[in-house]
């Protein structure tokens, strides 16, 4: 067997956190905190807190409270992440990198810099995220002054909260499309009348894939909300279960007001070898890649991602494997069209025993934000060593099926040298899809492709569609005026998929009616 080469990446160490909302609100941990104890348990799964000194680069998965304004968190926060984790553990990196948003960033974070090791720019990172969002609801009601500003010098490469993968233009702002429940309703329908289901059909299916989901999450230490669920309490709206978006109920959506971190430690073997980690610790990264989509409506098929499937497809392939190689998997799971696609790409039938979590899935174990996928290749690599020369797939997913990142894992070293992944050829196959027209100010017959209903507090309060103009297939999106309780209460009672609208231009967003 050929050893691989001192400059061969590894992962060397996992660590997680979950911290329930603590009675006295001052004791509790701010996301830098929770990063710092994730990050001490790595370098405890490596076996050697010693490690500290040796980390030269840490990285920080984007908080939610820094992506966006909508999310600040009142209480303050770290004018430098990475280096805020670094000083909970004693390190002091050369570098401190602070990634964009978005779920894919964990996984394309381990490729990045798994190439970095290789071409020995560094030589130990951490990875680290974690979020304390449920604390902030609630410290956010009580009369509370939490303080978690902290100011730490140093370098500091910040890249934003965004890259240039487009995720809303003008097109959604006028129509209201603000809620990624709202984008991933439309293209579940879209998904739907692909498959020719009706909606009771297609439900079951949704909550048979998650019941099997929080199964897994009801026997993870440290889920956060640890119950399993049968299919039909899932799609059964209820006062505990309210509709969202059409067709989600409470329960199938994830839930990102938590508590929880997530660290990884990486490096070479040569370094490992250095510094006597235990081989038996050490995965190795064997192919990955990422790739991105377009804005929702430029997209060829609504329920379908071309980037998806080019990057699952693309990281067995670089691994020289097919999915019937897997024995493990982890596939990001904020909404069920997230793990039915991706089980659609891989081939893996409906009722294959491998689980598609090894976590328990957004919905159930939590979703952390950013750095949900931190969890789940923490997870997978604790599968991969308890099951010896395995292989395993983590899948992370960013925006509406917007930027994806796949990586596949063994403890087992690569056969052939270790080399960088070029997904250039990947985005190329993407990029390459035909490009619907878009029409911003539609008028006259058209056909109803996809929907999503809207729902205030259980009840349900207006309708947005994805329509194709008769005339010319132009696509364009539209909503029921709020006054308009006959189309509203038709969708709900009937099936719409392709039925014949009227549509007319309004400066508030186009309206439309049926035929």
């Amino acid at each position: 067997m050929t050893q691989p080469s001192e400059n061969t990446p590894i992962l060397v160490g996992a660590g997680q956190v979950t911290e329930p909302v603590p009675e006295h609100l001052e004791q509790a941990s701010s996301h830098a905190d929770l990063a710092g104890q994730a990050a001490r348990a790595a370098l405890s799964d490596a076996r050697d807190a010693q490690l500290a000194a040796h980390i030269d680069t840490i990285v920080g998965v984007r908080t939610f409270a820094d992506s966006t304004p909508l999310w600040a968190c009142p209480f303050g926060g770290s004018n430098n992440f990475p280096r805020s984790v670094g000083r909970r553990i004693g390190a002091q990196p050369r570098h401190a990198v602070y990634e964009i948003l978005g779920g894919q960033s964990p996984q394309k974070l381990v490729g990045e810099f798994a190439e970095r090791l290789h071409r020995g720019d560094c030589e130990m990172v951490l990875l680290a995220g974690g979020e304390a969002m449920a604390t902030i609801k609630v410290a956010s009601k009580q009369p509370v002054n939490l303080d978690w500003s902290e100011t730490v010098e140093g370098q500091l490469e910040d890249r934003g909260m965004s890259d240039d993968t487009p995720l809303i233009s003008n097109e959604e702002l006028q129509h209201q499309l603000f809620q990624p429940v709202q984008y991933y309703g439309l293209m579940e329908h879209a998904r739907r009348a692909d498959l020719g289901q009706s909606l009771p059909q297609y439900s079951r299916a949704m909550g048979d894939c998650f019941a099997a989901l929080s199964q897994v999450a009801a026997n993870n230490p440290y889920s956060m909300y640890p119950k399993a669920y049968d299919a039909e309490t899932l799609i059964t709206a209820s006062d505990d279960n309210p509709m969202v978006a059409s067709p989600y109920p409470k329960h199938l959506v994830a839930k990102d007001g938590v508590n929880q971190a997530a660290a990884l430690l990486l490096t070479t073997v040569g370094k490992a070898k250095e510094l006597g980690i235990d081989p038996q610790q050490w995965v190795f990264l064997h192919g990955y890649a990422d790739t991105c989509e377009r804005t929702l409506l430029e997209r060829p098929r609504l329920g379908h991602s071309k980037a998806m499937e080019q990057a699952l497809l693309g990281a067995l392939a670089a691994a020289n494997k097919a999915s019937d190689d897997l024995q493990h998997l982890d596939i990001y799971s904020c909404f069920p069209i997230v793990v039915t696609e991706a089980r659609a790409i891989l081939g893996i039938a409906a009722d294959d025993p491998r689980p598609l979590t090894q976590t328990g899935g957004l919905a159930f174990f939590g979703g952390p934000g950013n750095n949900y996928t931190m969890h789940g290749i923490a997870s997978l690599m604790q599968a991969l060593r308890k099951d010896p020369g395995s292989f395993g797939l983590a899948y992370g997913n960013g925006g509406w099926m917007s930027k994806h990142s796949a990586g596949v894992y063994s403890t087992a070293a690569p056969t052939a040298p270790w080399q960088a992944c070029d997904s250039k050829a990947l985005q190329a196959r993407v990029d390459h899809e035909p490009r619907p027209e878009i029409e911003s100010a539609p008028a006259g017959e058209a056909s109803l492709e996809t929907y999503t209903i809207n729902y205030r507090r259980g009840e349900p309060t207006q309708a947005v569609i994805v329509g194709r103009l008769t005339c010319n297939g132009k696509r364009f999106y539209a909503l029921t005026a709020l006054n308009d309780t006959a189309t509203l209460q038709r969708m709900l009672d009937s099936e719409v998929l392709g039925a014949s609208i009227r549509v007319q231009p309004h400066n508030e967003g186009n309206r439309f009616t049926f035929v």
